[in-house]
């Protein structure tokens, strides 16, 4: 009862006025089956009127399967954070559904060429369905795609006489994932709803179509799950990406929204193309393309191509399933973030065009790809087995994951790759590899295997745009214009978990074990015999996970403050120390369980008696506990730091977070207590004096404060007065307001001076007060003080993610330290692009900084280190931070 007056209340609210005969059809002359539930009959409102619920989605869908089983079948492949299910709605012949269990073996065979026979190939080209995946609203405020998922299943269930539609049965199966996020469209409904008017206002900044913090775009953490797929942090992203490999589709289409006051974009995508994408799959593009157009130019829809919307990231929903073998394609209407939605030019759009533009575009894809069945199950054979052919006579034939001090960031990534469908190894026995031996425990993974594309964009330290088009974005940016790379341009995963990666130009024969491909699958046991004294825990990514476990339920763990070596084995500054004495009786199968379930390395002493180095009774030994963070949420946070502290603090390494709102900070009781963390945001308008002072005596009585990017900037501020550097401006100088009453314009009255043959237009138009170049994202290396306890886990260097303008001056000696230092301009650059012109102010400029305050800590990141959670390293930094702060 309560969700029939919970999707009553909706539609009353929702409706828009009842559609005027003048409207367009979705899909003119088509003829339906009255036996199949129209979207009226089940919720009581036609597609387009109504911003369809999370709950009214599934009851319509279950409606449509009910009416149709023979032809379609409903799953539940993931639930969110939230607890909302998510959907696949399979579309195929009643002959295929009925076989759906051996299609879909037959499609995994076919996706593996080295188990089939040549003849077997071709017989299952000829015989398997194309399959095509469409996936809708991974950002929950890109509402449209949703509402049209509804349309395109009762469309392909209930046609009657349609030629396309008797094609997409006879020749494809359909996926429909009709909701990527059901967590931010509940959330931007919500919004939404509290801010219509009585008629709905098509005025872009009324409060209808202006969202509250954090909006509806992200997920429960504010993740953008368009760019989580390779990263799979998130029970949505897992989900789906299970989904695409059990059906490997052929054909993937990912429906967004973009700007209201666009037309209609489809592929081809712009540059940069990603150099790993195959010419069959450039002509998939076209292929769909021009279907597309032509269906568009019908009906008098504009459209656009190849411009804004790149194919080089292999994160994003359309190029994920491009490096498995699919022809990815993002297909991007302009939103109406409600129900209707004035644009510039004096035209209307409603959300009812939304639904019908990325319908019909879903069905004409649907349509192409099955009467270009063969060509493209061929194309799709080929790219596997390409693939494969690549790894076999290219310069590396297998890549080697090195365990380095911290074990764990190695399971990590092999764990990453498994899931993802790459097949990785651990070998059971020593590598000999050249002059060197490699130990037993590291990670084979075969460069010649179906999906050697994907692992070659992880694994290769570089992934090259072109010259011609980084030619264009300098000549851009010289005349001040916006370059036109769409997302970050490296994202090397060994380099970001800070893992060795060696490789072999031949195959690798030892003893090996393959790693599961299940999530939830548990790595190699390290069991824990007894100790007399107690344990050592070298630091690391696993140590913080079973830290926070282990204090939360009474285990006593110190930190060593300093490196030593005990029985011959040196341990780095940072390692853990757990004393029988003064713990549980029943220690060992405590600390084995937390072992099994968090894969960190524990090392049994009979005796602390240390060879050099510091003590294990030392008083650089320091107490460690569960610490009581503080986040701060809402506005001006940005929502992805703030989401992404969160995940890590609470699911990545599973340490509780209090999230205050900024505006309540005033209320907060700071000494309850131990770490605030401030997110990336400037915190001017809503941190008062009277807040900052209470802040400030809080980091004196031995509080530990963390701020990442744009909040570092902000804590500079000579009115703010916790860090003692400041950013640095394009030229070196200090990034501060000039003084009251200076010229804004000394190099235009310098130049008035000059005589007129020494005139330099070039130097006159140039800005007297600039910031850095702002860095598209890449990866930089940096230089580590390993006598600081915040570097514990990690070696001498390691390598961050970059993006932005921001570059601080480091700090005095008299003022803190600078645990990490940009590396010298020869070995700035580990990945991705740097602007020429900013790559000298950014040389050993800080990256995290230490200053003492009182008997607390101010811990400045110049960069987000928790950056869409596939920045191992760095996170592992901020949790040392939160974790060790206090204790030291």
């Amino acid at each position: 009862m309560k969700r029939v007056f919970s999707l009553t209340l909706l539609a009353l609210c929702l409706c828009v006025s009842a559609a005027s005969a003048q409207e367009p059809p979705l899909w003119p002359g088509a003829k339906y089956d009255p036996a199949i539930p129209t979207l009226k009959s089940v919720l009581g409102h036609d597609h387009g009127e109504v911003i369809t619920p999370p709950e009214g989605v599934a009851q319509y869908l279950q409606a449509l399967q009910k009416a149709a089983p023979t032809k379609s079948r409903l799953i539940q492949y993931a639930t969110t954070w939230e607890g909302r299910p998510l959907w696949l709605f399979i579309i195929g012949s009643a002959d295929r559904i009925a076989k759906l269990d051996q299609v879909k073996a037959d499609i995994q065979r076919f996706a593996d060429p080295r188990k089939i026979s040549a003849g077997d190939g071709d017989r299952l080209a000829r015989e398997l369905p194309v399959v095509v995946w469409l996936i809708h609203g991974v950002h929950g405020n890109e509402i449209s795609s949703a509402d049209a998922a509804l349309v395109e299943a009762y469309h392909l269930l209930a046609s009657q006489g349609d030629a396309g539609v008797d094609a997409v049965l006879r020749d494809a199966l359909v996926l429909i994932d009709p909701m990527q996020n059901p967590d931010g469209r509940a959330r931007f409904i919500a919004g939404n709803l509290q801010g219509r008017a009585m008629n709905a206002d098509p005025t872009p900044y009324s409060a209808e179509h202006d969202e509250p913090w954090p909006g509806g775009r992200s997920n429960h953490y504010l993740f953008d799950m368009n760019r989580d797929w390779f990263a799979q942090s998130q029970p949505e992203t897992r989900g789906r990406i299970k989904i695409g490999l059990e059906y490997q589709p052929q054909i993937t289409v990912d429906l967004h929204e973009q700007g209201g006051d666009n037309a209609y974009y489809f592929s081809p995508p712009a540059e940069a193309i990603n150099p790993h994408v195959t010419k069959n799959q450039i002509a998939g593009w076209e292929l769909l393309g021009r279907a597309n157009a032509a269906r568009f130019d019908e009906r008098g829809w504009a459209y656009y191509i190849r411009e804004v919307y790149d194919a080089f990231y292999p994160g994003y929903g359309d190029s994920w399933p491009t490096f498995q073998g699919s022809i990815g394609n993002t297909y991007e209407q302009a939103s109406a973030r409600g129900l209707t939605f004035a644009r510039s030019d004096g035209d209307t759009l409603t959300y009812r065009d939304g639904v019908m533009h990325h319908f019909n575009a879903a069905i004409v894809t649907c349509i192409t790809a099955a009467r270009n069945r063969e060509m493209l199950m061929r194309n799709y054979l080929d790219y596997r087995r390409s693939a494969i052919a690549e790894g076999e006579k290219g310069p590396i034939r297998e890549y080697v994951i090195v365990p380095g001090q911290d074990l764990s960031r190695a399971d990590a990534l092999a764990k990453n790759l498994a899931t993802q469908g790459i097949e990785v190894r651990r070998a059971e026995e020593p590598i000999k590899l050249a002059t060197r031996t490699i130990p037993a425990g590291a990670y084979l993974v075969s460069n010649a295997q179906p999906t050697a594309r994907m692992l070659r964009n992880l694994l290769d330290p570089k992934t090259e745009q072109s010259a011609e088009f980084i030619k264009k974005q300098e000549e851009r940016r010289k005349m001040r214009l916006n370059d036109q790379i769409y997302d970050i341009t490296a994202w090397n995963l060994p380099m970001l978990f800070d893992v060795e990666m060696a490789t072999s130009p031949s195959a690798i024969s030892v003893k090996s074990t393959p790693v599961s491909s299940q999530y939830d699958a548990q790595m190699p046991a390290r069991p824990l015999p007894a100790s007399k004294v107690g344990y050592l825990m070298p630091w690391g990514a696993a140590a913080v996970s079973l830290t926070a476990d282990a204090t939360r339920q009474g285990i006593r763990i110190s930190s060593v403050g300093g490196a030593f070596t005990l029985n011959g084995r040196r341990y780095p500054i940072g390692t853990a120390f757990i004393r029988n004495a003064g713990n549980p009786a029943d220690l060992n199968t405590r600390l084995a369980a937390l072992v099994a379930k968090h894969g960190a390395e524990l090392v049994p002493i009979d005796s602390t008696w240390v060879d050099e180095g510091t003590s294990l009774g030392s008083n650089d030994v320091a107490l460690l506990k569960t610490p009581k963070v503080l986040l701060a949420w809402d506005a001006p946070t940005s929502t992805l730091s703030a989401g992404w502290a969160r995940y890590a603090l609470e699911r990545r390494y599973g340490v509780g977070v209090t999230a205050v709102r900024t505006g309540s900070l005033g209320r907060a009781n700071f000494n309850d207590y131990d770490v605030i963390v401030l997110p990336s945001g400037n915190y001017a308008g809503q941190i008062n004096e009277g807040v900052l002072n209470r802040i400030k005596d809080w980091l004196r009585a031995g509080g530990t404060l963390v701020t990442s990017a744009e909040a570092t900037r902000w804590a500079t501020g000579s009115n703010v007065g916790l860090l003692e550097t400041t950013g640095l401006l394009k030229d070196g100088r200090p990034d501060v307001p000039p003084p009251t009453g200076a010229s804004g314009a000394s190099g235009a009255s310098g130049a008035s001076a000059a005589k007129p043959a020494e005139f330099d237009y070039d130097k006159a138009i140039q800005p007297d007060r600039e910031r850095p170049a702002s860095q598209p994202g890449a990866i930089l290396r940096v230089t580590l003080d390993t006598n600081h306890w915040l570097t514990a886990g990690n070696d001498g260097e390691t390598q961050v993610m970059i993006e932005g303008n921001r570059v601080f001056a480091p700090l005095k000696l008299n003022n803190g330290r600078n645990v990490g230092v940009y590396a010298a301009k020869d070995k700035l650059i580990a990945s991705g692009l740097i602007w020429p012109d900013a790559q000298d102010i950014l040389v050993q400029k800080a990256f995290l900084m230490h200053q003492p305050f009182g008997q607390g800590h101010v811990i400045a990141f110049a960069e987000e280190p928790n950056y869409r959670a596939f920045t191992e390293s760095t996170m592992l930094l901020f949790m040392n931070a939160v974790m060790l702060g206090p204790g030291y």
